[in-house]
């Protein structure tokens, strides 16, 4: 075990004490230890391994960067205020690596003539990223060391829970009052997972690659609102998708999402030679680090909070990349967590709000997944999530709080519930989604006369 003295730390290393310690130092980790220190709390930031590191998890959306915007101006973070958009973003930040998201794509296989484009932003450059995890990550660990916020690295600790936690390691042992597993599924507390609840069920295949084509030289069109590859790209099929993310180095992230029920033995290999469209695009890649292959993606921890500790959401459950849910949960979950923190109340409040978001984004995605054989239901069905989202964001940027995908919104969450047996049971009717979703439709969703193509 390595362990690396930064700036910030106390002269001694034994014997800490403080009012937190987050466990974990990814987007979550960092973002929750530079908000408590500027609430007045003595924090301290663990991390098993050390930065720069790979991770997935990197396609941002308005409600991410309208939440991440927001984080910066409430809790007076003004370095992070320009990562809330791209141009912002490549003009402050060149060096860390990024690329702009103008929407999200999807192509429809094997006919790729089906197609769906939502245009999230007005240009290429006020529009949202594609985040370089490897990159921002360091970048927010470098933000937490130049605060002079403890933070070790290379650290595995003991955890003793006694009125309090007391954390032990080679070279450290610490006391604080209350605890946040920010580690994303590690679960160092040991709470016991049971991800039955949860109707999706899948597995990924991914890396990161070099060579990859845009798909918009490929097959761009007068008729699309903004280059099909500027974007989240979505190639979707009966029984999985695909995630296609560039970055302006010329790094693609990109990976394959599966059904586990219907496609419980493909390979990379077996989809490419399926889909020669997408093998197309693909012909000149070559992976940069080893292909991974998972098993099941959900995870749920039966308890999210305790007496003196708390998961953020992206520890609490996963339950699939699809609709890029990711960055915008942690987010609002961070802010929400921050403000519940005191009290036992608080804490149980904060508990039943994640809880009900994880509800809400499950029947979404699998409620897309239902679909993804037909798509004519799938481009009215995912109107719901796109529906919820936007209408969230034009939320907040009117100054009102509501919650993430308006999850608190019980009307709204009926009518997702009411579609998603729909299509669970089969009696969808893909011509209900217009008139349902009329009350949170402020950009005219489901109009056929804009063929599936919407601008900003």
């Amino acid at each position: 075990m390595v362990f690396q003295k930064t700036r910030g730390e106390s002269s001694g290393i034994l014997g800490m004490q403080s009012d937190l310690v987050i466990l974990g130092s990814g987007i979550g980790g960092s973002i929750t230890a530079l908000i408590a220190n500027q609430m007045g709390m003595d924090v301290i930031l663990v991390e098993q391994s050390s930065h720069p590191r790979f991770a997935i998890g990197e396609s941002s959306t308005p409600q991410a960067d309208i939440a991440l915007a927001n984080i910066a101006t409430k809790y007076n973070l003004p370095r992070l205020a320009p990562l809330a958009r791209y141009g912002t973003w490549k003009q402050t930040y060149p060096e860390l690596g990024c690329g702009p998201k103008r929407g999200f794509t999807y192509i429809h296989h094997p006919n790729i003539e089906n197609e769906l484009l939502v245009e999230s932003s007005p240009d290429g450059i006020d529009c949202d990223s594609n985040w370089l995890r490897s990159d921002l990550d360091a970048f927010l660990v470098e933000e937490v060391k130049r605060t002079g916020i403890s933070y070790f690295d290379n650290t595995s600790v003991t955890l003793h829970e006694d009125d309090g936690w007391k954390l032990e390691a080679d070279n450290l042992s610490c006391t604080t009052k209350f605890l946040i597993d920010a580690t994303g599924g590690s679960n160092p507390l040991g709470i016991e997972q049971d991800c039955s609840s949860f109707h999706t069920n899948s597995r990924a295949i991914y890396s990161h690659f070099n060579g990859v084509s845009s798909w918009g030289k490929l097959h761009g069109k007068q008729k699309h609102p903004y280059p099909c590859h500027d974007s989240a790209l979505h190639h979707i099929f009966h029984g999985g998708w695909m995630y296609v993310l560039h970055f302006d180095s010329g790094v693609t992230s990109a990976g394959f999402v599966l059904d586990n029920a219907s496609r419980p033995n493909d390979t990379w290999e077996s989809l490419m030679a399926e889909f020669p469209d997408i093998q197309k695009q693909f012909e000149h890649a070559t992976p940069i680090r080893p292909i991974v292959e998972t098993t099941r993606l959900q995870r749920y921890a039966k308890q999210i909070v305790g007496e003196n500790w708390a998961m953020l959401p992206h520890s609490a459950f996963f339950i699939d990349p699809l609709h890029s849910t990711g960055i915008a949960h942690t987010l609002y979950g961070i802010d929400l967590l921050m403000q519940n923190i005191g009290t036992a109340s608080g804490l149980q409040n904060y508990k039943e709000i994640i809880q009900n978001q994880a509800r809400l984004v499950d029947q979404l995605i699998h409620g897309s997944y239902c679909c993804f054989h037909d798509f004519d239901m799938f481009s009215q069905f995912v109107m719901l999530y796109f529906a919820g989202a936007d209408y969230t964001e034009r939320q907040r940027q009117a100054g009102y709080a509501p919650d993430f995908l308006h999850a608190n919104d019980q009307a709204f969450c009926k009518t997702v519930g009411t579609f998603y047996t729909h299509v669970s049971n089969g009696t969808f009717n893909p011509n209900d989604v217009r008139a349902a979703i009329e009350p949170w439709n402020m950009v005219g969703f489901c109009d056929p006369s804009k063929n599936n193509m919407y601008t900003h």
